[in-house]
């Protein structure tokens, strides 16, 4: 009787539900490590540039109002959150009021601060740190068909023009009337600009909240992070956060790229 039917069973491995559970957990576990591994650092990276990121705006920020505030004053402030309150006071004024222009005095509970405002101060403000925008307008407008004489060609000539121009038409003694009057509707797109608050959180370096360093004379200005070490958090035990010094500005060339 021949036995080669035993012999195979024998090498048949035998089924352990214990061991392929095992292999499962493990399987399992070598992944979550490679997710880990992957996903965190990456996750990590964002956040620290995100940090740098938002260092590197706020002495931007702090940089272009002291520039405005020299033009003000003559001058740089080595105290950046003066300087905002200055500069952003002349550009609200200068946007209530049309004739806020020239030598004014500006006063906050800081002091009195004299200024040389230039005209339509706020126009280039918002147009330095404000968020632009394009909406479209429906204007309605009226034109006029009038009479006026030629001195030159000895002829009557008529002219179209939009209302403000024909209260000038009228007191001139060659014009002689309105013909007609037509009214026109047509679309525009005009650019706008949003409103802009200079927050004295842009003094303060993120994370720390350690305040800019600003050292300033007539000439020279640099604007530089005050952070001197390296800062570091764990997380997930084999991984850390850091942070490093953002860098400076000095007379408006930058340290990073």
């Amino acid at each position: 009787m021949s036995k080669e039917p035993i012999e195979d069973q024998k090498l048949i491995p035998e089924y352990k539900p214990t061991l392929v559970k095992t292999l499962n957990v493990v399987a399992v576990i070598l992944a979550l490590i490679l997710i880990m591994v992957i996903y965190v650092p990456a996750s990590i990276w964002r956040e620290e540039a995100t940090i740098r990121d938002i260092g590197h705006r706020r002495m931007t920020i702090l940089n272009e109002v002291e520039r405005y505030y020299r033009q003000l004053t003559g001058k740089y402030q080595p105290d950046p959150i003066v300087a905002m309150r200055v500069v952003r006071a002349a550009r609200d004024s200068s946007r209530a009021d049309s004739l806020f222009f020239g030598q004014k005095v500006i006063r906050l509970p800081e002091g009195r601060f004299t200024v040389d405002v230039p005209k339509n101060f706020y126009i280039t403000f918002d147009t330095c740190f404000a968020i632009k925008y394009q909406k479209q307008d429906t204007v309605f407008d009226t034109t006029y068909k009038v009479l006026k004489w030629n001195t030159e060609l000895m002829a009557y000539d008529t002219l179209y023009v939009i209302p403000s121009r024909l209260e000038q038409l009228r007191s001139d003694p060659n014009f002689k009337g309105v013909l007609s009057m037509e009214d026109t509707v047509r679309v525009t797109t005009n650019l706008y600009y949003r409103r802009y608050y200079l927050d004295t959180n842009f003094a303060y370096r993120p994370l720390t909240n350690l305040r800019y360093e600003i050292k300033a004379d007539n000439d020279h200005l640099v604007i530089r992070d005050p952070l001197k070490e390296v800062i570091r958090k764990p997380r997930l035990l084999f991984f850390a956060f850091v942070d490093s010094t953002h860098g400076y500005i000095e007379n408006d060339e930058r340290s990073w790229k």
